[in-house]
């Protein structure tokens, strides 16, 4: 079980050995007991939070559904379970009660029981931790726009967080599905907690695009790649050209671009290999491919300082 200790438990039970035995079987719990409506209530506004309350069905003074609406409207965040001995009609489902407990229960029944409503009580309040905190993400979404948002470090820490809380509901909800599954390596809701985030945590964006995780690094690499590819090519082939009069490119598809369409030609050329070439480290980097998101501007800027280099030492040598 996910939480089968660090458990409170308030036995609400109008007989008092029977109460005794419930405690004595809750071992490693934390076990409050109270005998009647009153000591019950006064028990819920002494203890610094209850899991689980284990009420008994049978009390008459008040009766067990009164002192079930009075909890109820307290707006408590525990889990009731109603322990019933006697003949019961449906009317027992249609009350606000998270189990019921048919009596006679023995040892390993209760410390199931509780296990579970400890279970399902976890299981809220991730859920309600989780919608709370996709409620604040979308408001930072509609305040913000992506490009601020990807450089927004809170931001990411609350995706990260978001991500974490929703593979803690999913190990909740296999081990209430599978109890064996969590025996001997479960622990508190804090310890799993724990254990999602820094299962997320190497990549606290999993599935955003490589362009908004990583922005700057995308930035930079491209703007070295059109200064190198763009900006250094374009500049020493036009001057080599313009510079040298006997000057020949040795790129036919560049010589044939500047005989026949001139320098416009050359720089829709250069444009067009630009764009194809972000155009394909874009695709990866949405696919998370990591080949094809680096490899497009790598090349670009290895050509790039290569022709640069070359048409310099040719114009030199002009």
């Amino acid at each position: 079980m996910p939480r089968d200790t660090d458990v409170t438990v308030l036995i609400v039970e109008g007989n008092s050995e029977q109460a005794e035995k419930y405690a004595g079987w809750l071992e490693g719990h934390s076990v409050r007991i109270a005998g009647d409506s009153e000591c019950a209530l006064d028990a819920l506004d002494a203890l610094d939070g209850v899991d689980v309350v284990l009420l008994d069905g049978e009390l008459t003074d008040p009766p067990a559904e009164e002192l079930l609406g009075r909890l109820r409207a307290r707006n408590l965040d525990c889990q009731v379970g109603l322990l019933s001995g006697g003949r019961v009609g449906n009317d027992v489902f249609r009350l606000d009660i998270d189990e019921y407990v048919p009596r006679p229960i023995d040892r390993g029944e209760l410390r199931e029981t509780v296990a579970r409503l400890a279970d399902r009580g976890a299981v809220s309040s991730a859920v309600d931790t989780y919608l709370s905190l996709v409620a604040r993400r979308r408001g930072m979404e509609r305040r913000r726009d992506d490009a601020k948002l990807a450089d927004d470090e809170r931001y990411r820490e609350l995706t990260g967080e978001i991500a974490a809380r929703r593979r803690q509901i999913d190990t909740l909800l296999a081990a209430i599905d599978d109890p064996d599954a969590g025996q001997g390596d479960g622990g508190s809701e804090a310890e799993i907690v724990s254990r999602t985030t820094a299962v997320d945590s190497p990549d606290l964006n999993a599935g955003e695009p490589l362009y908004r995780t990583r922005s700057r690094e995308f930035y930079a690499l491209w703007f070295l790649a059109a200064l190198t590819y763009g900006v250094g090519d374009v500049v020493s082939t036009l001057y080599a050209t313009l510079a040298g009069p006997g000057f020949v490119e040795a790129n036919p598809v560049v010589d044939g671009l500047l005989s026949a369409g001139g320098i416009p030609g050359f720089l829709l050329l250069k444009l067009l290999v630009l764009l194809v070439l972000i155009s394909v480290s874009v695709q990866g980097a949405r696919r998370r491919e990591r080949f094809s998101y680096y490899w497009p501007p790598v090349v670009a800027t290895g050509v790039g300082l290569l022709l640069t280099g070359w048409n310099v030492r040719l114009a030199i040598g002009v």
